[in-house]
C-alpha cells in the first residue's frame, strides 16, 4: 500500500463515526435512580469483544461484548442512598455518570390522565412552588413509534425543583412524592404516556397475537411493505376519503326494502365488528335487520335507539331517512316520523362510516329498541346482516398514528426499558377503549401479565386508575360503556399483587381531564404504602360487594373493605346511587340506607321479583355516595341478586 493511500484511509477514518463505541441506553445517565435492595443490572454496547466493567460504591462487574456489541453485567444490590459515581469503562473508553441515586423506582403509563402536568392541575402554582426535593427524579420518555422493538429510547433525568416540576406527570409525581416523604428514600418516576392512545398499542406483539380481531393489522405491520403503505398514506388518503364520500350505496339505493340483500352477510348486533372479513376494515359497511310491528302501533311515531356507532351513520326505517349521527361516542336516538312504520315486517338499515379501529353498533343490549307510545320493541335479532361498501384494503391506506397498529408504542416506549429494576408500575388509561368496554376484560389482564413477564418478576406490583366520572348525568339508569370499563379494570384486582384507586367522585362532567390530581395521587401512594411498604396503618382498599341477598321484598348488598364500617356522605344519611332491575330486566332507582357496619339495604317496593343491583353504573355516577370509614369510595358494581 502506497504512502498516499495509507493517508487517505486514514483521513476517512477520521471523519467516519465509530460503529461501535462504549454507549449506555438513555435510562441509565446522570441523575438516574437506581432500584433499592434489588441486583443492579447495568447493559450497553461496545465493540465486538471488548471487555467492559462496571463500577458502583465500591463493587466492580466486567462482562465481555458479543458479537452484536451488547454487554450486560450485574452488581450487588444496595440500600437507599447517594448520590454516587458511576464509571463504565473499556479499554479505550470510560463513562462517568454522576448524581446517581438509589431508592425506589416506579414505571408510570397510560394515556392523557398519566401524561397530564403537574402545571395544570388544582393548586397548580403552590404544587410547583413546593416541589423542592431533589430526591424526587423523574425521565419522560419521548414519544416515538416502532415496527419492532427498539434497544434503546429518548429522554432524560431531571431533578425535582420548581424550574422542572412543572412539566412532571402531575399523578406520577403525587405519587412518588407521597413515598419519598413517607419512606424518606430518593424515588424515581419514569414516565411514558402517550395522550389519547388505546391499550393495545402499549401491548408486546406476541401478546397481541393471541387477539384474533388483529391478525391482519399484525400480519401488515411485519411487513417489509409496512413503510412503502405508510408513505404512499398522504397519496392514497384523498381518493380513500372521495370512495367514502362517493360510496355506492346511496346511489343504489340500498336503503330501500326492495333493494336485494339476499347476498349481505350475517352480523352480530350489538358488538364491535369481530369477523374476520370485518374486523380490520375501515370505510363504508352498510347493515340491515328485520323486525315487526304489530298491527296497532303501525303508522304510530315512534324513538328508535341505536346505541352508540363507531364511527358516523346515517339510518333509514323502510326507506326513510330518521337520523344521522357524526361521532362514535354518542348515543343515537332517533325520531321515526307518523306513517313509516308499517304492520308485519320492516327493515332498518344502516350505513356506517368507519373512519379507524373497530366499528359496528356496540353498547349493551337494553339500548337497541324501538319506542312505539308505550310499547318497547326490539330490534334485536339474529338477523342483522352485512355489505361493505369501501374497504381501506383495496386503497393500501394506512392512517397513521399510535393506534394506527398495536404494539408500536410498546416496541418504542416500553421494549428499550423492560429489565430495568423497579419496585412496581402504575398505569392510568382506558378512557380510549370505552367505546369497546367489554374487549377490556381480555386486554387489561394480558397487558398486565405481559409487561410482569418483561421484567420476569410474575408478582411485580401493578396498581391503576379506575375511570372518573365523565360526561352529563343520567336522569334514569342507563346502560353507560364507561361503567362496562370500570368494571373490566375492577375485575383485573383478580390477578395478584393488582391494586386500583377508585376515582368516581373527582371526575369532571366537561372535562376527561379530572384537575383533583392530588387525589389520584394519594389513593395510588396508599396502595404501594400498605402492599409494598409494610404500612399497616394506611388502609388503601374501597368498599367492594360480596354478595346481593333478597331480605324480605328488599335486597341486602353485603361489602368487604369497609374498614369500621360503611356512611354515606349525605346530610339524611341515605344511599345514592343504586338501582334495581326486576323480572323485566329494567333497572329503576332505589332508596337504600346503610345496615350495620359492612351492608347497605335497598327499598325494592314497586319491583316485581329483584334479579339484579347495580351501583354507580353511569358514565358520571355523581351522585354515588358510598364510602368507607377510611374515606375511600365503593367501586362501582353490577350483581345478580341471590334468593
Amino acid at each position: 500500500m502506497t504512502r498516499r493511500i495509507r493517508i487517505i484511509l486514514l483521513m476517512i477514518a477520521a471523519v467516519l463515526p465509530a460503529t461501535a463505541q462504549l454507549r449506555l441506553p438513555a435510562i441509565m445517565s446522570d441523575h438516574m435512580v437506581i432500584q433499592r435492595n434489588e441486583k443492579i443490572r447495568f447493559w450497553g454496547w461496545a465493540d465486538k469483544g471488548a471487555r467492559v466493567t462496571v463500577a458502583l460504591a465500591g463493587n466492580t462487574a466486567s462482562a465481555k461484548a458479543a458479537r452484536d456489541g451488547r454487554w450486560s453485567v450485574q452488581l450487588p444490590a444496595l440500600p437507599a442512598g447517594g448520590p454516587y459515581t458511576v464509571t463504565v469503562s473499556s479499554k479505550k473508553e470510560t463513562i462517568t455518570l454522576d448524581d446517581v441515586l438509589v431508592g425506589e423506582v416506579w414505571i408510570c403509563s397510560g394515556q392523557s390522565n398519566m401524561e397530564f402536568m403537574l402545571r395544570s392541575i388544582n393548586n397548580a402554582d403552590e404544587e410547583i412552588r413546593s416541589a423542592t426535593n431533589g430526591n424526587i427524579r423523574s425521565f419522560d420518555v419521548q414519544k416515538d413509534m416502532a415496527r419492532f422493538p427498539k434497544d434503546d429510547l429518548k429522554g432524560d433525568w431531571k431533578i425535582c425543583s420548581p424550574q422542572t416540576a412543572g412539566n412532571f406527570s402531575a399523578v406520577g409525581y403525587l405519587f412518588c412524592r407521597e413515598i419519598a416523604e413517607r419512606l424518606n428514600v430518593p424515588v424515581g418516576l419514569i414516565n411514558t404516556s402517550w395522550g389519547g392512545t388505546d391499550i393495545e398499542s402499549w401491548m408486546s406483539m406476541e401478546t397481541i397475537d393471541a387477539f384474533p380481531k388483529y391478525r391482519r393489522l399484525m400480519t401488515r405491520l411485519r411487513s417489509e411493505e409496512l413503510e412503502a403503505y405508510l408513505a404512499r398514506g398522504k397519496e392514497v388518503e384523498a381518493a380513500f376519503l372521495k370512495a367514502i364520500a362517493d360510496e355506492p350505496g346511496e346511489k343504489e339505493q340500498w336503503y330501500l326494502p326492495s333493494y336485494s340483500k339476499s347476498d349481505w352477510k350475517p352480523l352480530r348486533v350489538p358488538g364491535l365488528w369481530t369477523d374476520d372479513a370485518l374486523s380490520g376494515v375501515d370505510g363504508v359497511v352498510w347493515t340491515t335487520v328485520e323486525f315487526s310491528v304489530p298491527e296497532a302501533l303501525a303508522g304510530q311515531p315512534a324513538i328508535l335507539s341505536l346505541g352508540m356507532i363507531d364511527d358516523d351513520d346515517v339510518t333509514w326505517i323502510n326507506g326513510t331517512k330518521v337520523g344521522s349521527t357524526v361521532g362514535y361516542d354518542i348515543k343515537r336516538r332517533y325520531t321515526v316520523p307518523s306513517g313509516v312504520l308499517k304492520a308485519g315486517k320492516n327493515k332498518l338499515t344502516v350505513k356506517i362510516v368507519d373512519n379507524h379501529a373497530g366499528g359496528g353498533c356496540y353498547g349493551s343490549s337494553d339500548l337497541f329498541f324501538l319506542q312505539v307510545g308505550q310499547e318497547r320493541l326490539s330490534i334485536l335479532s339474529d338477523g342483522w346482516k352485512y355489505k361493505i361498501a369501501v374497504d381501506n384494503e383495496a386503497f393500501e391506506y394506512v392512517e397513521d398514528g399510535p393506534n394506527a397498529f398495536p404494539s408500536r408504542l410498546f416496541n418504542a416506549m416500553v421494549a428499550p426499558i423492560a429489565g430495568y429494576p423497579a419496585r412496581g408500575f402504575v398505569w392510568y388509561q382506558g378512557e380510549n377503549n370505552a367505546p369497546r368496554a367489554e374487549e377490556y376484560y381480555r386486554l387489561f389482564p394480558a397487558m398486565i401479565n405481559d409487561w410482569r413477564s418483561r421484567w420476569n418478576r410474575a408478582d411485580m406490583p401493578f396498581y391503576w386508575v379506575q375511570l372518573a366520572n365523565y360526561m352529563p348525568s343520567d336522569e334514569h339508569p342507563s346502560a353507560s360503556n364507561w361503567a362496562v370499563l370500570r368494571d373490566a379494570q375492577n375485575s383485573a384486582r383478580s390477578l395478584p399483587h393488582t391494586g386500583q384507586a377508585v376515582i368516581i367522585d373527582v371526575g369532571d362532567a366537561d372535562d376527561i381531564h379530572p384537575r383533583d390530581k392530588q387525589t389520584v395521587g394519594h389513593r395510588l401512594a396508599c396502595l404501594a404504602l400498605h402492599n409494598d411498604y409494610g404500612m399497616a396503618d394506611i388502609y388503601c382498599e374501597s368498599p367492594q360487594p360480596l354478595k346481593a341477598v333478597k331480605h324480605g321484598d328488599n335486597v341486602l348488598v353485603t361489602f368487604e373493605n369497609v374498614a369500621r364500617g360503611l356512611k354515606a356522605k349525605s346530610r339524611y344519611g341515605y344511599v345514592c346511587g343504586f338501582a334495581v332491575a326486576g323480572k323485566d330486566g329494567k333497572y329503576r332507582w332505589v332508596r337504600a340506607e346503610t345496615s350495620g357496619i359492612d351492608a347497605v339495604l335497598l327499598d325494592c317496593t314497586g319491583i316485581d321479583n329483584p334479579k339484579s343491583v347495580r351501583y354507580a353504573w353511569a358514565d358520571n355516577p355523581d351522585d354515588a355516595n358510598l364510602y368507607n370509614s377510611a374515606g375511600l369510595p365503593a367501586a362501582p358494581f353490577e350483581k345478580a341478586v341471590e334468593k
